[in-house]
């Protein structure tokens, strides 16, 4: 597939999902902002600490989606800039962006290509988004535009569990997402990405505890979750078979 058949499948499949999405677009509470979320969402363990005060701070979000993590970030008092393939996820963004209150800069672009200065931004943040980019391409442009010092987060699914991949691709789960292009990541393409960061590291998230998805985004099984917890820290192995992945780097 060339670069273009990859945008336009890519275009198309989320601003589908943006469509159906802009049917519940809520107010967040005035003491909600992106490290609230981040402490209270356990898909973002020490995202909040790693990144620190925000305010001030320059922040780019690579997919931005339906805008709900730009404008927490702006909410956190960062000057949010942040863009997505799909023009109709920006144009969500922005009417979520009205409703909050708060000021930032969408714009429709692609991963692989950012339109920005080098060395523009303290940090880029993104969730889900490198596993749908060609690293080879994409990889040139993300640490140019962050600044030297800057730090990177990203929330990204892990592609080594056979069995995972069966149900990504075959089960119906709640509210699951059309497979695309998108391709999970390995051990191999988290390294490729980080190839010009100085210090990086990945923790792996959620073993036994993905069978939460199963179930809907709000569901919570405190069981699997301290499971989990002292199996990854006494069972190495198991890490690689895990759904996602939190990556924190510095440049």
């Amino acid at each position: 597939m060339s670069l273009d058949e990859r945008f336009r499948s890519e275009k198309a499949k989320w601003d589908e999902i943006s469509k159906r999405q802009a049917q519940e677009v809520e107010i967040f509470p005035s003491g909600m902002d992106f490290h609230e979320f981040a402490r209270q969402d356990a898909e973002f363990p020490g995202v909040s600490e790693f990144l620190g005060d925000l305010r001030g701070a320059r922040v780019l979000e690579l997919g931005c989606g339906a805008g709900v993590m730009a404008v927490l970030l702006a909410k956190a008092g960062a000057h949010v800039t942040a863009f997505d393939l799909s023009s109709e996820s920006v144009r969500l963004t922005r009417h979520r962006a009205s409703l909050n209150h708060v000021e930032l800069e969408p714009l429709v672009s692609a991963g692989e290509f950012l339109p920005f200065a080098s060395e523009s931004f303290d940090v880029i943040i993104g969730k889900s988004i490198l596993h749908h980019l060609v690293i080879e391409i994409g990889r040139r442009d993300l640490y140019r535009v962050l600044r030297k010092g800057g730090k990177a987060v990203f929330v990204e699914p892990l592609g080594m569990n056979p069995i995972l991949t069966f149900a990504r691709k075959y089960i119906p789960y709640p509210h699951k997402a059309v497979v695309g292009v998108d391709r999970p990541l390995t051990y191999d393409d988290m390294r490729a990405w980080n190839t010009e960061a100085s210090e990086w590291q990945a923790q792996e998230i959620q073993f036994l505890s993905m069978l939460e998805r199963a179930f809907g985004w709000d569901t919570r099984f405190e069981f699997l979750r301290k499971t989990d917890r002292f199996l990854l820290k006494n069972v190495p192995f198991l890490r690689r078979f895990c759904r996602y992945a939190v990556i924190l780097s510095k440049k």
